[in-house]
């Protein structure tokens, strides 16, 4: 059987990513965790921002977006159809749990095998009863330098439903850390690398880490691109260059993270759109071929999403 790429308004195949984002945010609203109002975006404030740099992307080549809100997180998959048919995008929708700050109650009250089946169901048939089916496990996180009992409860009931889907998993490493934990998780569970990405590891300075998990076959993504308050693209590109020289360009993601109204353009932020408008520039400046920007954005994606 052919591999395809699930997306909220259906399958398609590999080759139709033309320009892709692997770790994005559309639709979502942690401010009852977080005690404000600037992480909603998708409400009748954002949404017109939104919308507007939804059509720079496509201008820019990008027609594929990973959403990684997932259940507690104030996901809504009815607007990334609504969001996906009007821009005539490509979006592939998440599953699972984020981390435990953010768990509802289930991840509690449920028992393993149980959290297992709902994401098998929302993988396999649908999301909350919207005939909207997820395309990935994402994003399943751990905490700032410990993974927590319930998100490893969380990190094993994925790999199991993994082992009935095949989707892929997309992870938070909190600012980077624990990506050697989770993979000894997905070690225990038997879970081949090359359907795993870890995430935010742009923001782990010990390249050493990053490299055991490049070379235990896992994607990794550099994908809070432009969140210069946390490390400079400077910095990032240095990293990127040093993995790039080490030959792993067949295994690294890039997107920006946008999770806050004020990332976005209209609101003074750089946007879904910096990284191609701008970061893609630096990377070329610095020596980085085209070719393996095509890898980085096109047939790494492809290839991590397929199943």
């Amino acid at each position: 059987m052919d591999k395809k790429i699930q997306t909220v308004t259906g399958e398609i195949k590999k080759d139709k990513i033309k320009g892709a984002m692997v770790h994005e945010h559309l639709a979502m609203n942690l401010s009852g965790v977080r005690g404000e109002t600037t992480s909603i975006l998708g409400n009748q404030e954002t949404l017109p921002a939104i919308s507007e740099e939804l059509n720079t992307l496509k201008e820019l080549g990008v027609n594929t977006i990973v959403e990684l809100t997932n259940i507690g997180m104030g996901r809504n998959p009815g607007l990334l159809k609504e969001l996906a048919e009007k821009n005539e995008l490509y979006i592939v929708a998440g599953t699972g749990y984020y981390k435990e700050e953010y768990y509802p109650p289930e991840v509690v009250e449920l028992s393993l095998e149980e959290l297992a089946e709902k994401l098998t169901n929302e993988i396999l048939s649908d999301m909350e009863n919207t005939g909207i089916k997820a395309g990935v496990y994402g994003e399943i996180g751990s905490s700032y330098n410990v993974i927590t009992p319930s998100e490893q409860k969380v990190f094993r009931a994925v790999a199991r439903s993994h082992k009935v889907t095949g989707a892929p998993i997309s992870t938070h490493c909190e600012l980077g850390t624990m990506g050697l934990e989770q993979r000894k998780i997905f070690d225990e569970e038997d879970i081949s690398p090359e359907k795993i990405s870890f995430g935010h590891q742009d923001l782990n300075e010990n390249i050493h880490e990053q490299l055991e998990l490049l070379r235990w076959g896992a994607f990794i993504q550099f994908d809070t691109v432009g969140k210069v308050r946390y490390r400079t693209d400077e910095a990032r590109i240095q990293n990127l260059l040093e993995l790039l020289d080490k030959g792993f360009e067949n295994n690294i993601l890039l997107s920006c993270d946008i999770t806050r109204k004020t990332y976005l353009k209209k609101f003074g932020g750089h946007g879904y759109v910096y990284l191609y408008d701008s970061f893609l520039e630096k990377l070329q400046k610095q020596g980085v071929t085209c070719d393996i920007i095509k890898k980085m954005t096109v047939e790494n994606p492809s290839r991590f999403l397929a199943f």
